[in-house]
């Protein structure tokens, strides 16, 4: 359950991917995180987007040749597999509390020839079983909504070694809504188990109060809003189908995608660079 700061704990997140991990692949794609479209002309695919974003985290992780990285919340593995594919060298430990997703990630790195160097492990991201000072980098990719920020990124900062970086990329609101919509907001986090929205200074806060230190935070909010936007076209137009094949108990998802909170400017996305101290 939630705690008293509108937090999910484990348990929480890890029962909503059991229900949504096959639902979001058909709404979205496998990629479970947000797309990037350079400009309204743009009109890359979906996965495109998607990967265009993870390359914006790929290159903001620096040089990876011989690192070792540790994905918190790696979903089924798609952005490092693209890493993977693009630094030979680098090892990666990803992590996830839902073990359907870590099975179907670690059946994709055998797959595809990787397990040597990319495995994936059922754990809790606030108690990483992992020593300190143990990765050259950490990615965050879209799993802090469902984390306590402050709590998740001090833990961060214990396994990061001296000197490492953390790559972060997140929702948060990059403007202070009106009174009605920041209710719409209260309530889309609820029903998506995610923690609150926070506002960019109080983004920093979190940020300097983790222990890290802050190198870049870029607000890339309109090029990543059409994410909802097609989630919400795609939902009304497979709508009745969905119903039919998955039956009536999907409604209250396919209800959470139409939310009209889904759409509001305020609900940004934001990169955020931050280091180590050592």
């Amino acid at each position: 359950m939630s705690n008293d700061h509108g937090i999910p704990d484990a348990e929480e997140t890890d029962q909503y991917y059991d229900v949504v991990n096959e639902i979001f692949a058909e709404l979205w794609d496998e990629n479970f995180h947000h797309g990037y479209w350079d400009s309204d002309e743009d009109q890359s695919s979906n996965r495109e987007a998607c990967d265009k974003l993870t390359d914006l985290v790929i290159e903001r992780s620096g040089d990876t040749d011989g690192a070792r990285l540790l994905d918190v919340g790696c979903s089924i593995g798609l952005p490092v597999f693209r890493l993977a594919g693009q630094s030979p060298t680098v090892t990666v430990v990803g992590l996830s509390n839902n073990a359907a997703q870590v099975n179907e990630a670690n059946r994709r790195s055998a797959e595809l020839g990787l397990a040597d160097r990319i495995t994936f492990d059922t754990a809790d991201a606030l108690a990483m079983p992992y020593a300190d000072d143990s990765f050259d980098i950490v990615w965050v990719f879209e799993t802090l909504p469902h984390l306590d920020r402050l709590a998740a990124l001090k833990e961060v900062n214990r396994v990061l070694k001296p000197g490492g970086r953390v790559v972060i990329g997140d929702i948060y609101l990059n403007a202070q809504p009106n009174e009605h919509d920041l209710a719409l907001v209260r309530e889309h986090e609820a029903t998506n188990a995610f923690s609150p929205f926070l506002l960019e200074h109080e983004y920093r806060e979190v940020i300097a109060s983790s222990g890290l230190e802050l190198r870049e935070l870029k607000d890339i909010s309109a090029q990543t809003h059409r994410t909802g936007l097609r989630m919400n076209e795609t939902v009304n137009e497979r709508y009745d189908e969905l119903v039919a094949r998955y039956s009536e108990e999907i409604i209250p998802l396919l209800d959470v995608v139409r939310d009209p909170a889904g759409r509001l400017k305020e609900i940004g996305y934001v990169l955020v660079v931050a280091h180590k101290a050592g």
